[in-house]
């Protein structure tokens, strides 16, 4: 028997009334391929870190993961983690209403070269939070605002729709009271790049590192532009990767009205970021969740429908190790977030730091099977 969505993953997730439909297919642990032959103390690990973060103080739903969070760290957890999923959590296949099966990406997080001050070198500004940017409830959605998550609400208290992405391009921001760029990048490729990965590592020209992370987006739903160029028979399937979308933007020029300047506008949703001294050159980087990141242990979700803190487990033909696909078969926990993270069956999965990540993650746009693993009663 199938659940809705509006039933039990509703009721413990928190899946707002609009969300895209998808069913959950109860299943015994035992039929998920690989399960058992997976490193789940691994996974033990990166559930751990998620506890301790803004996941760990889950609110809104009867069942959360205070118990499992606390069973986590008893010794009887380190002693045998698969009996610790198994019996802490109940697992489901998730059917998603728009796609016969779930689909996978993968993401990282790069570093940039940027500066404090605007230049010809570094015209490109990165924007904090607006004060005026307000979430919007299921009740709030109608009329202008029906497709939006986010909207401006001004002085007398109205909200109406938030610039996008053209119009902040063209100024829309350059002078909102209280708002200054936190810092100036190349150009906007390298912005999109860090909207669509949710954070980087920005080099400054007097060698300070600050790292941006995701601090939320104007409401619009994304548009995936690589799939607007394959569409169009611009970019063949086979060849589309983050680099030769990056490529392609470049060579077919981000002036205003030049293909590449275009082409990024039909993407309205932006995404603003907040910065703050970056790691040690070491350590993961943190996911809206609150914690650090596990290469190849953490995934992004739509926050909309799944909550921080959730394993889920991943059965799919991936690019992971290079360029061939070979089996992936992982628990996952569920740590960050993305602009273009949406529905049931999404998950784009964080493979590090660096050039060598990127090259992976941006290989991986294959479909497979997703489970989400609910805490028991």
């Amino acid at each position: 028997m199938r659940l809705a969505a509006s039933g039990l993953a509703a009721w413990l997730c928190g899946a707002p009334a609009q969300a895209q439909p998808y069913e959950l297919e109860p299943v015994a642990f035992a039929s998920m391929p690989g399960f058992a032959a997976d490193s789940h103390a691994a996974a033990l690990q990166s559930f751990i870190k998620t506890c301790t973060g803004r996941a760990g103080q889950p609110s809104g739903a009867p069942h959360d993961l205070f118990r499992a969070c606390a069973a986590a760290r008893r010794s009887e957890a380190a002693k045998n983690p698969r009996g610790f999923f198994e019996s802490r959590f109940e697992a489901y296949r998730v059917h998603a209403a728009a796609a016969p099966d779930a689909f996978f990406t993968g993401y990282y997080q790069p570093e940039l070269r940027g500066s404090l001050t605007r230049s010809a070198a570094f015209p490109t500004p990165v924007y904090g939070l607006p004060a005026d940017l307000v979430t919007l409830g299921a009740k709030d959605r109608s009329g202008a605002l029906a497709d939006l998550t986010a909207a401006r609400r001004g002085a007398n208290g109205e909200v109406s729709p938030f610039p996008d992405r053209g119009a902040i391009e063209d100024g829309a921001l350059e002078h909102a009271r209280g708002l200054r760029p936190l810092l100036y990048l190349r150009d906007n490729v390298d912005l999109f790049l860090i909207q669509v990965q949710g954070s980087a590592r920005v080099r400054l020209e007097d060698g300070h590192v600050l790292h941006l992370g995701f601090a939320g987006r104007n409401g619009y739903p994304y548009t995936s532009i690589a799939k607007v160029l394959v569409q169009r028979g611009d970019v063949p399937l086979a060849e589309m990767s983050m680099r030769r979308l990056e490529d392609w933007l470049r060579q077919n020029g981000l002036q205003r009205g030049q293909p590449g300047d275009e082409l990024l506008r039909l993407n309205r949703s932006y995404v603003f970021f907040t910065a703050t001294p970056a790691k040690p050159d070491g350590e993961q980087p943190t996911g809206g969740s609150g914690a650090t990141l596990t290469p190849l242990r953490s995934i992004a979700i739509d926050s909309h429908i799944w909550r921080y803190g959730l394993p889920f487990f991943i059965d799919a033909q991936l690019p992971w190790r290079d360029a061939q696909l070979q089996p992936f078969q992982r628990l996952m926990i569920a740590q960050d977030t993305g602009s273009s993270i949406v529905g049931a069956g999404r998950a784009d999965i964080f493979f590090g730091r660096g050039e060598t990540a990127g090259a992976r993650a941006g290989e991986v746009r294959q479909h497979g099977d997703l489970y989400v693993l609910l805490p028991r009663d």
